[in-house]
């Protein structure tokens, strides 16, 4: 369907649209508000939404994330090659509400992996690279055989000790493969007493909830600052597709929760993903 004709793009020209920015959102990088987009080589730099100008850059040309268009909608989108990353210019302690007792909320959409069964680890976005004995927050793709997990998508909140985790949520394995598109939200909440609720991790239809790790977290500073296609210090650097990055530094409710669901599913064509019962099945949010 041409780009202005359906429900989700009527309700944004008529200005009834909800979006992100109504509840304040931490983070927002958005790939096909062209104008938030400079390029060099690739993708220079892709700039926050938010109002906090907590901008993501890559200098070096050969690193540098490629913008296209593919059947999400036919909507601007940033391609990573399994070595181009974007990097936050704000510091590390900037993300730490990601990892501390404060909580967080992440909503995203995108794409791991260009082929079935990659035996591979893709990152959506990270502050400790790949690592409990770093101190941070990451969401990764997992499809590796020696761990072995197939088809999975994790998040994970260090706290600096290794095997030590305050979180770590791995998804239902093998209902989101590789080279599938995928709307998650993850809410995370690494001081709840309950350890199966420190984190709800939504990945289209599916909710899963399987921390056991009830280790406290910690309020040191996250060991690098945020990447975007990889999970700080340029490890495990995404293959794939990320079209858009809802981060709020708070713990969403169901409401607020469903609207970000609600907003990327229609804005991405991705709402054959959401539940029967989900309250933006039929029709985007609206103000």
């Amino acid at each position: 369907m041409p780009r202005g004709t359906n429900i989700y793009d009527e309700a944004q020209l008529q200005g009834r649209l909800w979006t992100p920015d109504l509840v304040r959102p931490a983070l927002w990088l958005d790939a096909d508000d062209l104008s938030t987009i400079s390029i060099g080589t690739g993708v220079s730099e892709w700039r926050d939404k938010s109002g906090n100008g907590r901008h993501v850059s890559q200098g070096t040309g050969g690193t540098q994330p490629t913008l296209t268009r593919i059947p999400f909608n036919n909507r601007a989108i940033l391609s990573f090659n399994g070595s181009q990353w974007l990097t936050s210019i704000s510091t590390a302690a900037t993300w730490n509400f990601l990892h501390n007792s404060n909580g967080s909320s992440v909503f995203a959409v995108w794409r791991a992996g260009n082929v079935s069964d990659p035996n591979a680890i893709y990152t959506l976005l990270g502050t400790n690279a790949a690592g409990s004995a770093n101190t941070g927050f990451y969401i990764i793709y997992d499809d590796r055989v020696s761990v072995p997990r197939n088809d999975v998508i994790l998040s994970q909140v260090s706290r600096g000790v290794t095997g030590q985790a305050a979180v770590n949520n791995v998804s239902v394995g093998g209902v989101h493969p590789a080279n599938t598109p995928v709307l998650i939200s993850i809410i995370s909440d690494p001081n709840n007493g309950t350890a199966a609720n420190r984190s709800f991790l939504r990945v289209n239809r599916t909710l899963t909830q399987t921390n056991a790790d009830t280790n406290a977290p910690v309020a040191t500073d996250a060991s690098f600052t945020l990447q975007i296609g990889a999970s700080g210090n340029n490890v495990a650097p995404h293959v794939g597709l990320i079209a858009e990055i809802v981060i709020l530094s708070s713990i969403a409710n169901d409401t607020v929760r469903q609207q970000i669901e609600g907003y990327l599913a229609w804005k991405w064509g991705l709402t054959a993903n959401l539940i029967d019962s989900h309250p933006f099945k039929n029709q985007p949010p609206l103000i």
